[in-house]
Formats: structure tokens, sequence, C-alpha cells
């Protein structure tokens, strides 16, 4: 009894090692269920209740063969004692599990299988557990367990063994689990949460949402280092979801955000205090809590509906979860009854705190994008913010400047979009300013005399003492040249000003109309090696890149945006070569810098294997892990970029006159078919489809399914070689013979593989493509005479070892 009790308490202390896995990871969203008696209740006490649950002694019992399935997802409860988590508004919300259990899952698509088999070994989830915490809304789910009651169990240390583990793991759903006990949708959809442990693999976490756009979802927290990462191992749509052919019976996201009015006192170097009005409309009925994402660091003091007070449930992110990595927190916020399908709510928010951070010499970060208002994401929306500030003090937000007045030491500025746009932003200093104009957009650039306190001082060292100020007429004119060739090759530039202000940090961000800039890219070469940038990569990223990259994403990433997180890619992508472009009208060798760059960066080794491995550009942000820490910018920005010049370069090769005419047809048709805002990597291969040449085909179609299945979902960087190739005279022409051997490649990577022809007079021309499907692939082709040579991809334009 005393070693299966140490064994026991092993268990339970091994599943409190890591609690920060929570819904926030990107994939869990939260549930709706049947609307319940505790309508009438506050919500607080509630909240209350579900965050510090507890075992009823009188519900633990012996368990045999109780069976959990949901969809794809098979647990199965063979042997042990399982207590119940005493009922919150009659509802058991959780459950404790000690003895033998079994779960199976099997991904769906080679992307998550391989996925799985990156972080655990294997393609398919198949492991025996030995303890399991759940929490759940399904009473069916509560029905399934009491069928396998075999008895009481009389373990009198099994309560108090589980007494702090389902404490420390509450917060982790509690707040969802009041949305799904306040809320009330047909049909009931359950939720349902289970942390294992006592596996080969250690602790993980399964969650099945039919809420959420991809139901299912496998994760595990792990630390490299001291550092806490969530490794999504895989994420995807239960199988009714991936065979139906009808729309989703329920909504996504319940409910959307528009009218954004806010008036915010800022006082710097921390301090905001905010009243912001915003439109809320359900999209289906039964609503009586929504969850909406706002900063940490801000608290929300009053929270009203059409004027009526609305309770507020603030939670604090959990360590290590994709929210507290944005540094947001989670708001409840829970009306007096159900909220209509499609009946708009209007709601006013008051709260405060200090959402800024100094970061010395009066230069201030206000944060990641969105914080610093209630949210749910990127949601095109009319804003109208009105800003009181010290009038020592220059703030440039999104959206034009329609008002502005000074008196009393105080200026109020107020800003409103002139249409609608994915998020809002603003920052503020003690700014210089440069201005330009191109094609009628007022472009505008803001630094301050000085650099943030953590480059200060290494440049002092140095001898070096940096004057942002001195750069803001060189990059409003750099912008306004990237305005001026995007406009041309692409839409309009979207909006009637650009803002561009110094940012206190070493990346920089775009919002519409407004773009953070690094500090850095306003230093001269020399101050920039003064604190050790010597790469030649990052020298052209500061100097050249980062700015026209920024630029850009107010086409790619404010004008449109992205539908999931497996469409991120193409944003980011799409940005960076639209900066690359631009660099090679300039320097075309400049541009064979960075893509170089980009390969040895994917090719670098690690302990787990070259970055590339990490996965396909479609997993978005779940590419950082554990096993690649840094995947995330070298994946996406590094093969993303070179998707897109591969696309660009068939284009070129295929149309016979080397235009990129094609490209920009793409490119253009890509923005016309987002009429929502929102683009996916579906709409970028139909946009790529639709102007390929009749006479590209791959067996016998024109169709880029071969290309998206093979290198955008997937992770190889093959080479490439020819073979025992021939050139026999065949009339007036020449017969050529050869065989391409691939190596470094998945099984079925198809690759057009582009050959060149080299004269009598040593000068090269593309011939023709040979698709590439096998280890060894043996090719065909007929050239004119005086052919001397071939040549595979002479122009470096495949991502190739």
């Amino acid at each position: 009894m005393v070693m299966k009790t140490l064994f026991r308490l092993a268990v339970t202390k091994v599943l409190l090692l890591s609690t920060g896995l929570a819904f926030g990871q990107g994939q869990v969203q939260p549930p709706a269920a049947t609307l319940s008696a505790v309508a009438a209740q506050a919500a607080a006490p509630l909240y209350r209740d579900l965050l510090n649950p507890t075992l009823n002694p009188e519900e633990v019992y012996r368990v045999r063969n109780v069976s959990l399935q949901r969809e794809d997802l098979h647990v199965v409860f063979d042997d042990g004692t399982l207590g119940l988590i005493r009922a919150v508004d009659g509802h058991v919300t959780g459950a404790v599990f000690e003895g033998v259990g079994e779960i199976l899952l099997v991904p769906p698509n080679r992307a998550e299988r391989n996925s799985l088999a990156l972080f655990t070994g294997s393609a398919v989830l198949e492991q025996r557990f030995e303890s399991a915490y759940l929490r759940f809304f399904d009473d069916d789910l509560v029905k399934q367990l009491r069928a396998g009651f075999r008895g009481r169990d009389d373990d009198p240390d099994f309560v108090g063994r589980w007494e702090q583990p389902v404490k420390v793991l509450a917060p982790i759903d509690s707040l969802q689990i009041l949305e799904a006990i306040t809320n009330a949708s047909e049909p009931t959809l359950p939720y349902v949460h289970l942390r294992l442990g006592g596996t080969q693999l250690g602790i993980f976490d399964v969650y099945f949402d039919p809420r959420a756009l991809e139901q299912i979802t496998v994760a595990q927290e792990r630390l490299n280092g001291n550092i806490a990462f969530y490794d999504t191992w895989t994420s995807f749509p239960m199988r009714s979801a991936r065979d139906s052919t009808q729309p989703r019976p329920v909504a996504y996201p319940p409910f959307s955000l528009s009218d954004y009015r806010m008036h915010l006192t800022v006082e710097p170097p921390t301090e905001l205090k905010a009243e912001s009005e915003v439109t809320i409309t359900p999209h289906s009925a039964g609503q009586r809590t929504v969850v909406l994402e706002l900063s940490r660091y801000l608290r929300v003091s009053e929270a009203r509906a059409n004027g009526q007070p609305v309770e507020v449930v603030q939670r604090e992110a959990v360590s290590g979860t994709e929210l507290a990595r944005r540094s947001d927190d989670l708001v409840g916020l829970v009306f007096p009854a159900a909220l209509e399908k499609d009946h708009s709510v209007r709601l006013s928010f008051k709260y405060s705190g200090p959402v800024m951070f100094s970061a010395g010499t009066e230069l201030l970060y206000v944060g990641e994008r969105g914080t610093w208002y209630p949210n749910i994401g990127p949601a095109y929306s009319a804003y109208d913010l009105t800003f009181d500030y010290p009038d020592d003090w220059l703030l440039v937000a999104t959206g034009k400047q329609v008002e502005h007045t000074v008196a009393h030491g105080r200026r109020i500025t107020r800003f409103v979009s002139q249409k609608p746009i994915a998020r809002a932003g603003f920052n503020l200093g003690k700014f210089e300013t440069g201005s330009a104009t191109t094609g009628g957009v007022s472009i505008h650039a803001y630094a301050a005399r000085n650099v943030e306190q953590a480059l200060a001082v290494p440049e002092e060292r140095a001898g070096k003492h940096p004057h942002p100020a001195k750069e803001v007429q060189q990059i409003a004119d750099q912008a306004a040249n990237t305005v001026r060739v995007l406009s041309a090759e692409l839409d309009a530039f979207p909006y009637s000003n650009l803002e561009i202000t110094q940012l206190p940090a070493l990346l920089s961000q775009s919002w519409p109309g407004l773009i953070y800039l690094s500090s850095m890219a306003f230093l001269e070469p020399d101050e920039r090696r003064a604190i050790g940038l010597r790469d030649p990569y990052n020298e052209l990223l500061l100097s050249r890149l980062m700015l026209a990259h920024e630029t850009a994403h107010q086409w790619w990433g404010d004008a449109v945006d992205w539908v999931s997180y497996r469409d991120e890619w193409i944003i980011e992508a799409l940005a960076n070569y639209s900066a690359l472009l631009i660099l090679e009208k300039q320097d075309p060798q400049a541009m064979k810098t960075a893509l170089e760059f980009y390969k040895v960066e994917l090719l670098k080794e690690t302990s787990s294997g070259i970055v590339a491995q990490a996965g396909p550009v479609t997993l978005g942000w779940r590419l950082t892990s554990s096993r690649f820490p840094q995947a995330y910018e070298r994946v996406l920005y590094g093969r993303g970029t070179w998707l897109i010049h591969m696309l660009r370069t068939t284009l070129r090769q295929a149309s016979g006159n080397h235009s990129d005419a094609l490209f920009f047809a793409a490119l253009k048709g890509l923005l016309d078919r987002s009429p929502n805002h929102k683009i996916s990597t579906h709409d970028l291969e139909e946009a790529f489809e639709k102007v390929l040449p009749s006479s590209f085909t791959y067996e016998g179609r024109k169709s880029l399914d071969w290309f998206f299945d093979s290198w955008v979902n997937d992770v190889s960087i093959p080479s490439f070689s020819l073979e025992d190739v021939k050139l026999v005279p065949d009339g007036p022409r020449i017969k050529v013979t050869g065989t391409i051997r691939e190596t470094n490649a998945a099984k079925d990577l198809v690759t057009a593989v582009p050959i060149y022809i080299v004269d009598e007079n040593g000068k090269s021309r593309f011939a023709n493509f040979v698709f590439a499907d096998e280890p060894d692939t043996a090719f065909t082709l007929t050239v004119r005479s005086g052919v001397k040579q071939i040549l595979l991809d002479p122009e470096g334009t495949l991502l190739r070892r």
C-alpha cells in the first residue's frame, strides 16, 4: 500500500509540473451549451466555484472499460479509480483518474502526421496513461463515466492526493466552462479537455471542442533551457467537419465586433485610461457570456450593454500559453440575459493601467498590436480614436487625423479610419518629423533624438551617439519610393496617409497607415556595427528591407489579412517578397544575397534536425516549439519567400518572355478575391492557377495542386543533379535524353525543374520544364541544333541544396 501511494503521489505531482497548458494556444475556443438556471445568478460567485473545484468524497469509484469516443478521438479508462468533481450549478465539470487507460488518435493528413511524428516519433498517437485530469462541459460524458462505475473505492487518500492538482489546474478551463454554463445554443456542443500523465511521452493535453475551427488538438508544454514552449503536436478538424459538405452549424467566431469609438487619456510614461465603445453582433442565439482579449496590464472597472451594467470576469493569462506570450488577458462579459442572433448590442468599457513601457530617453513602447483595447483578434471595423495627452509629446495613430487642439498643457487629437481596418495602434514620443508625398499619399516619419537605453549604453561605450531624428527624411523618402513602386504593380495604396514612427525594439510592426520601425533602422551602418551587428544580411535588412517589408504589409496584412493561422505565411511571404522585388530593381545581387541567407538559415543543423524540418509554412505560429525555438521566422519568412519566388520564376519561364506580367496579374487577382479582406492558401493557389499558361500542365492538368502538396505542405529542400545526359542529332534538331536525380526529398515530392540549353556562343536560355517526381526521373527533350550543353536551373530559381 505504501508503494502504491507513493506511485500515485508521483503521478498527481507530475501533472502539475507544467500548468501553462490552456485553451489560449490558438485552436481551442470557448464552447456553447444549454442555458441553465444560472441565467438569473451573478457570474462572479459561479466563476469562483469553477476556479476552486473540490472532489466529492462520495463520488469516488472503481471503473472498468469506460470508453470515451469523440469523432477521431478514442480514450478508454481500462481499470482504475475515478473521482468526480463536485457539481457546479447542477453540472459535474470534471473528474480525475488513476489506473490504466489508453488513447488512440490518427491525424487525417500528411502534414499533421508529420507534425505529430516530430514530437512523438510516431505518426499515430497510441499511448497508455496512468493518470488523467478531465475538465469538461458535457453531461453525456458524465453519464458515460457513471455507466462504468464498479462500486465505491475505499482508498482514504484519493481525495487528498488530488486536492492541490485540481485547484492548480482549474484556471486553465474555468472561464470557458463559465461561458458554457451560461450560454445556450442548439445543438448543444460539448467541450472536453484531458491532461494525461504517466505516458511514455510525459504529460500532454488533448482538447475536443466542436466550436473551434480545428476541433481536435493535442499539445504539450516543454522547457528548452529555462523557456517554456507550448508544442502543438497535432490539430485538425474532426471527421464529421471534414466530411461535411454543409456549412458549419455554429458560426465561427460566435460574434463580431465593429464600430469602435474610444476616448483615451495617455499619461506618459506608462498609464492609459480609456472609455471605449464597440458594437457586438452575435452570430448564434443564446450567448450570455462572451470572452474578449485585453492586455494583462489593463483592468476593466466597468462594462455596460446598451447602458445596462454587464458583469465582468477578468482572468490573468496562464503562463506559457500563446495568450501569455502576447501579454494578453481574457475578459469575460456576462450579460443579464442571452443575446439574440444578429441583434447588435452597443458595449461600453472603462479600463486603465500601465500598458505602455518606457524604454528610456523619452521613447515609449505601447505593446503588441491590439492588446490595449478589447478585441477578438484582427477583425475589420471602423475606428474613431480620440487621445488626450501632454502637449510636449507627439502622438500618431491609425486613421486620418481630423481634429487637433492644444489647451492648458494638453493636446486632444482625433483619428478616424477612412475604411474598415483590421486593427488599431498608436505611438507617442518626443519626435522630430520628415515628410514626403507620392501619388496623393502623405507620408510622415517620426524619430527621437536618442535611442532607447538598451542601445544607448553600448553605443556610448563605442564612442557613438546615435541621432535617429537625422534619418527621418531619408526614411520618409524610402517609404515613398516603396509606395510608388508597389502602387504601380498592385492596387493603389490603401490609405491616404502613412505614418512611420520609431519603435524602441529590435522588431518592426505594421498597422493600417501606421508603421512601427525599429530604432535599429534609424542607425548608421557604423553605429550598428558598434553594437555587434556585422552580418551582411542583417545590414541589408535594417538599411533597405525592413521598411519596405512593413510598407508592403499595408497591402499584405492590413488591406487584406489571413483567414487562419495556416494562411499567415502568405501575408509575411508576400510582404517580404514585395520588398525583395524593390531591392532587385536597385541591386539584383542583393536580392540573391537575401535568398541565399534564407536558404542557409533553413539548412542550419540543430539537435532536432535542420530548421526546415520544423514543419511546413502552413503551421504558422506552431512552428515555434521546444524543438525549433527560432523556426517561425526562418520558415514563414524564409521558406515562404522562396515559395513565392518559385511561383514567380515559374511564371516567367512558362510565359516564354521573362515577363512578370502574369505574376502581378496573380497578385492583383488575389487582392480582388478578398471582398471580406481575408485570403487563404487556397485563394493563393487559385489566383496563380488562373494565370497559368495553357501549355504549363502536369499529368495533363493545368493545376498547381502538385506544387502546394509538395512544397507548401511539406518541408523538403531537395538536391537535384543531371545524370547520363546525351545529345543526339535528330534531323535539323537535337534530341536530348537524361535523368534528373533527386535526393533529400519526400518520396512524393513533385518539382517543375527548369532545363536550360547553352548554344555555340555560350549563351543560355530556358528550354523546358521537367517534372521530377521520382528519385530518378528520365526525360527527353528536342531542342534546336547548335546546342552544346544542358543545364539544370542555372539561375537558382529552386529552393534546393
